[in-house]
């Protein structure tokens, strides 16, 4: 049956099995791996390179929702060759699991393990599934690794031989994409027939921090909504106004046409109303001209009186007409 390695013998490794390694790192039955230099932030594609220098950059921010690919500080050599200088007729087989501290801090990683015959450095992904960013140093220990002595009737008969063999820094991965020539009809997607609130929704229900995004997502669906409201119900009023307004004009340009002409047609009786009066006045002042020139007493007082009667008949219109000027004011 397959041997936990406990920190005695683990610590007979480092240097040979466990390249680059570090006594302090040792713990009862695993080795605490390291922050390597080098990784790559999926959700950007940025890649980072840290270092222990004056210029370097010495550690990783992590936001909430992203993920970033990790390497190791550490090399990692399970050859047959290197292993058998320790145990002979044995071969070693790792499991990589994230300490518990990680998984406190709601930071997520995957386990994976280290096959038989496999050398090269380990890479592996943490995903931030909290609310806060989390913030990662060169050389900090957040992955653990537990080793099993594989005795006779448990070693494998072929080694580990694939494309990371003997890569070391941080390597992508190497699997095969789809093949050419595929049509669209041949992928099957998560595209669903559901409306775009159910899918807003399933975002909500699907948990940080898309649930955060769906919620935003919402609200601002929600003040669209409004805003579009009342920009119909403005535009609606803008409309009715434009109608009464044209209505209004149109009764007005009704009312002046017709004031036009009702003065058009009493015009004439107008004119001769005036024409008629004026004659009349032409007249009465034609009759007392000739029955003043006919009298011999009515020439004599006028030729007395004349200048008080000229007098007379320009102060007293004068007056009438300032009397009623004042009353009208």
């Amino acid at each position: 049956m397959a041997e936990l390695l406990n920190d005695k013998e683990i610590t007979q490794l480092l240097g040979s099995v466990i390249e680059n390694g570090d006594k302090d790192c040792v713990r009862p039955n695993s080795y605490v791996l390291r922050l390597g230099a080098v990784g790559e932030f999926h959700t950007t594609g940025k890649e980072f390179e840290l270092g222990s220098g004056p210029n370097d950059k010495k550690g990783i921010i992590v936001s909430p929702g992203q993920s970033v690919a990790l390497t190791a500080f550490e090399t990692i050599n399970f050859t047959r060759e290197t292993v058998m200088q320790h145990f002979p007729d044995c071969d070693l087989h790792g499991i990589v699991s994230p300490t518990t501290d990680l998984q406190r801090e709601g930071v997520v990683a995957p386990t994976t393990q280290v096959d038989a015959g496999y050398r090269g450095t380990l890479n592996w992904t943490l995903s931030n599934s909290s609310s806060e960013e989390r913030r990662f140093v060169f050389g900090e220990r957040l992955f653990r690794l537990s080793i099993l002595k594989l005795a006779e009737g448990e070693r494998p008969d072929t080694l580990y031989g694939g494309a990371y063999q003997n890569r070391e820094g941080y390597v992508r991965s190497e699997r095969k994409g789809a093949p050419t020539g595929m049509r669209a009809v041949d992928w099957e997607d998560s595209t669903t027939e559901e409306g775009p609130e159910a899918l807003l929704d399933r975002l909500i229900q699907s948990g940080f921090p898309w649930n955060v995004l769906g919620t935003r997502f919402k609200v601002i669906g929600d003040q669209f909504r409004t805003v579009t409201n009342e920009y119909a119900e403005i535009r609606e009023s803008i409309e009715r106004l434009e109608r009464d307004v044209e209505k209004t004009a149109r009764a007005q340009d009704g009312l002046t046409d017709r004031i036009r002409e009702l003065l058009r047609e009493e015009l004439p009786a107008v004119q001769d109303r005036i024409l008629i009066r004026a004659g009349a006045g032409v007249a009465v002042l034609a009759g007392i001209g000739i029955s003043l020139y006919s009298s011999q007493p009515a020439r004599e007082a006028l030729e007395s009186y004349g200048i008080y009667i000229g007098l007379a008949l320009v102060v007293v219109p004068t007056l009438v007409w300032l009397i009623r000027r004042r009353r009208s004011s």
